[in-house]
């Protein structure tokens, strides 16, 4: 009963630190929620006699499953939209606009 209390503290600990130094914290208790569980489940599932003896395999499982989490949602984040072709309201044409006076003009 103890390894389940120190994985839940261990869960709990790990997502209210990044929720509170977070801008989003929202989305970082969401992140940190689902990347302590998952990574304690994955660590379990791995080897299960070694996370219910160790003190310290919840903390790690938990900091490791937040930090994976937080890489793939960033790369996800990072390439969302990038073969998208641009919208109509963009009004960038890639030319070069001069203002004053054309060289064709005379004075």
């Amino acid at each position: 009963m103890s390894d389940l209390v120190n994985a839940l503290a261990s869960i709990v600990a790990v997502t209210v630190a990044l929720t509170l130094s977070s801008l989003d914290r929202r989305t970082a208790a969401l992140l940190g929620a689902t990347g302590a569980v998952t990574g304690n489940f994955l660590a379990w599932l791995a080897a299960p006699g070694l996370w219910e003896r160790s003190l310290l395999l919840p903390w790690a499982a938990s900091v490791a499953g937040i930090v994976l989490l937080i890489a793939g949602w960033s790369a996800v984040r990072a390439y969302s939209g990038l073969f998208d072709p641009p919208s109509a309201e963009d009004p960038d044409t890639g030319a070069v606009v001069t203002a004053g006076r054309s060289a064709h003009e005379t004075p």
